[in-house]
C-alpha cells in the first residue's frame, strides 16, 4: 500500500493492527504516528479536533478502564492509498470499570459492548474518525438505567 507502513498487508490489516497497537499493546505514543495532528474525531457526545485531545481521551479511558481491549471483528473499506482509504470497523470491547471517571464511581463491573469506528486514512495516518459506542450496554451492565445516566451526565456537565 503506497504511503503506508509496509508491515501492513492491506487496509483491513492496517486498521486492525493500529487498533491493536494502541489498545491491546497500550501504545498510546503510537497515536503521534498513526493519527494526524489535526484529526477530527466525532462522537454523539462531542467533536474534538487535534491529536492532543485524542491522546487525552485515550488516557482518560484507560485510567477508568485499565484492562480495556478492543477486539476487531470486521473491517469494510473502499478507496485507494493514493486518494485516501475509508473504513468501517466493527469492534467487540471488554473492560472492567476499575476506577472512577466519566461513568461515575468505580463499580468493578465487567463490561462487554460493541463499537463502530469509521475512519479516513492517507499516508499512514488517520485524519478523520467517527465513533459510535453502545453507551446503553455499558451503563446497563454498571447498574444504571440509560435515561438516568444521561440525566446525571447532563447535571454533572452543568
Amino acid at each position: 500500500m503506497q504511503g503506508f507502513d509496509p508491515k501492513f498487508t492491506d487496509f483491513p490489516d492496517y486498521i486492525l493492527g493500529v487498533t491493536r497497537e494502541i489498545w491491546e499493546d497500550r501504545g498510546i505514543s503510537t497515536l503521534h504516528h498513526y493519527y494526524s495532528d489535526d484529526i477530527v474525531v466525532r462522537t454523539p457526545a462531542a467533536i474534538s479536533i487535534g491529536n492532543i485531545d485524542t491522546i487525552a481521551a485515550t488516557m482518560a479511558t484507560l485510567a477508568e478502564f485499565p484492562d480495556r481491549q478492543l477486539l476487531g471483528e470486521d473491517v469494510i473499506w473502499s478507496g485507494t492509498p493514493e486518494e485516501g482509504l475509508h473504513s468501517s470497523h466493527r469492534i467487540y470491547s471488554t473492560a472492567t470499570h476499575a476506577h472512577s471517571g466519566v461513568f461515575g464511581e468505580a463499580t468493578g463491573a465487567k463490561l462487554h459492548y460493541r463499537i463502530i469506528a469509521d475512519t479516513h486514512a492517507i499516508n499512514n495516518q488517520i485524519n478523520d474518525e467517527w465513533l459510535i459506542r453502545d453507551q446503553g450496554a455499558i451503563v446497563r451492565q454498571m447498574g444504571w438505567d440509560p435515561k438516568a445516566f444521561a440525566a446525571d451526565l447532563i447535571e454533572r456537565e452543568g
